[in-house]
């Protein structure tokens, strides 16, 4: 077993220059900027964004190789105007079917090795049979009244790790970290978010990406992923039958598991589709979706197809780092 802890690595002196990247299917999105380090990573400076597709799209379970990491960051970064000063780093956003999410609760002054001890068991009995290793990371996820602390846990298979950072080394790059495209896509709205929603007393934040293949509903309480539904189609969604199932997964969730208030359940929304004529619209005349929608301006430099480039960008936005 593995800590991501060890990925995060102070950054030099003078300015760094940074490759965020993500995967999704058989896509990739990335954003290039100039970041700095204040507790935490951030964007000094967005300079450039793209996207591609693989060669050889991953089947069903099967990992992202490090041949495929690699070709589309060689890709990306020959995309980058000349000009440009080629990037130091790069994180990455992998699909969250790799990866383990959980919490456990443990003493408030309990040593970070009995942590890793409880977290390790923990992964191991997620993977069962299998036996696949897992890098893991935690965060505090709340203070209990009992004077204990719930941890949120997230791990993801220590094979794509590894392949990761093969792809990397190979690009002589420094990864700065890896993380989960809902994770990603969530955090970099937030990032973008009006201050009075930060601020704001809300118990789940609700991302629902409208796609032509599929709707997905990521449920977040505490900047933690909470809960995960789907609907999918073949043949394509059209706007209305996409807005239609986020409808479906909204209404089963908030009949099942979401507390009365609506004002405490905000959805933000993303994904291909709402490049699509009417489709911002349309959500906003559902009596489901209206009442918890937020609207969301994009960072000045992302103003084309900025809810593709919310991913990367979210990915290294506010990541912590040592």
């Amino acid at each position: 077993m593995k800590s991501v802890r060890k990925w995060f690595f102070s950054l030099h002196a003078g300015a760094a220059h940074a490759l965020s990247i993500s995967f999704s299917g058989g896509r990739w999105r990335w954003v290039y900027g100039e970041i700095e380090r204040q507790g935490c990573l951030s964007f000094k400076s967005i300079r450039a964004s793209g996207g591609g597709t693989l060669e050889l799209v991953p089947q069903d379970d099967a990992l992202l190789s490090a041949v495929s990491l690699e070709q589309a960051i060689v890709a990306a970064i020959r995309e980058l105007p000349p000009t440009l000063t080629k990037p130091q780093f790069v994180v990455v956003s992998v699909p969250s079917k790799h990866a383990y999410l959980g919490e456990i609760g443990v003493a408030k002054d309990e040593r970070e090795n009995l942590i890793r001890f409880q977290i390790q068991e923990l992964m191991e009995a997620a993977a069962g049979e299998s036996e696949r290793e897992a890098a893991f990371d935690w965060q505090v996820k709340a203070e209990l009244s009992d004077g204990s602390v719930s941890l949120a846990v997230a791990g993801i298979d220590q094979k794509q790790v590894d392949e990761i950072m093969r792809a990397c080394q190979s690009c002589g790059l420094t990864c700065l970290g890896i993380t989960l495209d809902t994770v990603a896509a969530m955090n970099g709205y937030l990032q973008m978010a009006p201050a009075a929603l930060k601020s704001a007393d809300i118990r789940f934040l609700l991302h629902g990406e409208l796609s032509r293949h599929h709707v997905r509903l990521a449920v977040f309480s505490q900047g933690v992923l909470f809960n995960e539904s789907w609907e999918h189609s073949e043949e394509g969604f059209s706007v209305v039958q996409a807005v239609s199932a986020l409808e479906r997964l909204v209404s089963t969730w908030t009949r099942d598991d979401a507390p009365e208030e609506v004002a405490s359940v905000r959805l933000i929304l993303g994904g291909e589709l709402m490049y699509a004529k009417g489709c911002e619209s349309t959500a906003k005349r559902s009596q489901t979706l209206s009442p918890r929608l937020i609207d969301i301006s994009p960072r000045k430099e992302l103003q084309g197809r900025w809810h593709d480039d919310v991913v990367p960008f979210g990915a290294l936005e506010a990541m912590p780092c040592e």
